[in-house]
């Protein structure tokens, strides 16, 4: 977590080979799920622009839905100041 971002680091193919991709952006709620919204993107060490990674990347978590509810009593989440904030109901 870097300020308001989060920032992760994958391993995943692309054209039969084994590469790295780093995103980083906001993390929210809605609807009672987590949600990410990219605002940064690298294959390797090549920033890409996100959207070329976007479309890809929300079918992934769409493929995650279940495992992205959030609890009964969490309203919103997010990064500020490096940490991982609840905002409870």
């Amino acid at each position: 977590m870097d300020g308001d971002l989060l920032r992760g680091q994958f391993l995943t193919q692309i054209g039969g080979k084994d590469v790295y991709l780093t995103l980083a952006g906001h993390l929210s709620a809605k609807d009672g799920y987590a949600t990410f919204e990219a605002t940064e993107a690298k294959v390797g060490d090549l920033s890409v622009p996100v959207s070329l990674v976007n479309e890809a990347l929300q079918k992934k978590l769409a493929e995650q839905h279940d495992q992205l509810k959030l609890p009964n009593n969490v309203k919103d989440l997010k990064v500020e100041n490096g940490e991982m904030v609840f905002v409870e109901k």
